[in-house]
Parts: C-alpha cells; sequence; structure tokens
C-alpha cells in the first residue's frame, strides 16, 4: 500500500472539522490588543482575514493593506501566507494541548479528567472561534513538512483524549469497545461549537459545554458510576405529551 498524500492525510485527521464559520459576531475581532507587537498584530490580521476568505482567497496584500504598513514590514515577520497560517495552526494545536496535559497531571479520576477535558474543548473553540476553525479547516492548505508537524502535535491531544478513556474502561466507568471511535465522537461534537456557537443565543459557551458533556455521560457512562445530580439532570424531566 502506497504511502499517503498530503492531502489524504489532511482528510483523514479531517474528522474535528467545523462545516462552515459561524455568521454571529466573531468571539474575537481582527484588531489586536493596544500596544500589541508587529508580529501579533499581524498574526491577529491574518487569522482574521484566513477566516473571512481562505488561504486560497487571502492575500499578503490585504494584511499589509489592513494593517497600513508596508511590504517589506510584512515579509520581514513571515516571508509567505503559508508561513502564517502554519504559525496560526501551531499556535492553536499548542495551546490547545497544553490545556490538556494540565487536565491530564492533575490526578483526578476520569470522570472528573473526561468532564474538565469536554469543557476545556469547547471553551476554546467557542471562544477562539476564528483560529479554531482556520486550524480545522484549512489542513489541506499546509506543505508536507508543516502539515506533518501539525498532526505530530494532533496525535498527541489524541493520545492524552485515549488515555483518559482508557483508564475510565479499566476502572469500569465508562462502557467503550473502541477508544478511537468515542474519542473521534467527543472531539467532533466539541470541535463543531467553533462553527455554529453564537455568544447571541440563548445559551452560554459554559452551558452549551455542559449539555455535551451529559450526553456523552449518558451514551458513555455506567449507570452506578454517574454522579447523582446528572442522574437527576438526565432522567428527571417528565414526558410532555
Amino acid at each position: 500500500m502506497g504511502k499517503l498524500s498530503s492531502g489524504a492525510r489532511a482528510a483523514r485527521a479531517g474528522t474535528l472539522l467545523p462545516a462552515t464559520p459561524s455568521r454571529g459576531p466573531r468571539a474575537r475581532g481582527a484588531a489586536a490588543p493596544a500596544g500589541a507587537s508587529r508580529l501579533d498584530q499581524i498574526r491577529r490580521v491574518g487569522c482574521h482575514l484566513l477566516f473571512q476568505y481562505g488561504y486560497a482567497g487571502m492575500t499578503m496584500r490585504q494584511i499589509a493593506a489592513r494593517l497600513r504598513i508596508k511590504a517589506a514590514s510584512l515579509y520581514y515577520h513571515f516571508p509567505s501566507k503559508q508561513d502564517i497560517l502554519f504559525d496560526v495552526m501551531r499556535a492553536t494545536a499548542s495551546q490547545l494541548l497544553e490545556g490538556l496535559r494540565k487536565i491530564a497531571d492533575t490526578g483526578g479520576g476520569p470522570e472528573a479528567q473526561l468532564n474538565a477535558a469536554i469543557r476545556w474543548h469547547v471553551l476554546f473553540h467557542t471562544q477562539r472561534r476564528e483560529e479554531a476553525f482556520v486550524s480545522h479547516s484549512e489542513l489541506r492548505s499546509l506543505t508536507h513538512d508543516n502539515l506533518k508537524e501539525i498532526l505530530k502535535l494532533r496525535r498527541e491531544y489524541e493520545r492524552l483524549c485515549d488515555s483518559i478513556l482508557k483508564r475510565g474502561q479499566r476502572q469500569g466507568v465508562f462502557l467503550l469497545q473502541e477508544t478511537g471511535v468515542i474519542r473521534n465522537c467527543i472531539l467532533t461534537m466539541c470541535t463543531a461549537t467553533a462553527g455554529w456557537f453564537s455568544p447571541e443565543g440563548p445559551l452560554t459557551a459554559e452551558q452549551v459545554a455542559d449539555q455535551i458533556r451529559d450526553f456523552v455521560w449518558s451514551g458513555l457512562a455506567r449507570s452506578t458510576a454517574l454522579p447523582a445530580s446528572r442522574k437527576t439532570s438526565l432522567n428527571g424531566s417528565k414526558s410532555c405529551a
């Protein structure tokens, strides 16, 4: 069997892809905070334009025009738009991974770690929607070497998720057969919030995270392991019929 192309590897990793960008207000705009360095300004505007137009539609000229800087200043920091895309993706994947590592290092039980992991993933993707959307929708636009580095970070994230699920399985807390299937289902559901969540909607990001957590628990946890408060929230509603 031949080696997978970069596009095929990106497609295989694309289980976390939000379908469309949210049309509601963005959690973060293109403008960098006051006092931000030129490098950070370019990163913020570059990410915003990638979100708006996609990699194929975004140009270095657009970034320079938006920041009102000369092309030489832009190219000093980023020689090409591929460098900007890679910078956005690497920063996003690294920050996600750092947060999950902290959760995995807490030493709590698999139930608490899974709850925290779901909350972390949802809040990251709802509060940093532009970075999250770009990092998943533009995988195919990365060069071969850049894609390899991003996929390495993503595999480590998946490995940590698997370790939480497998520990819960060994302890008899989680009912599951194939860890990879369950992990992909959970991550895809959490990641997709970047494509549809709006802060002007009826629920806060925290409430969305709680509902996704309860949905996961309703299918994953043994009834004897389900916390009493969660049993009430899942089973206590009366029929409207």
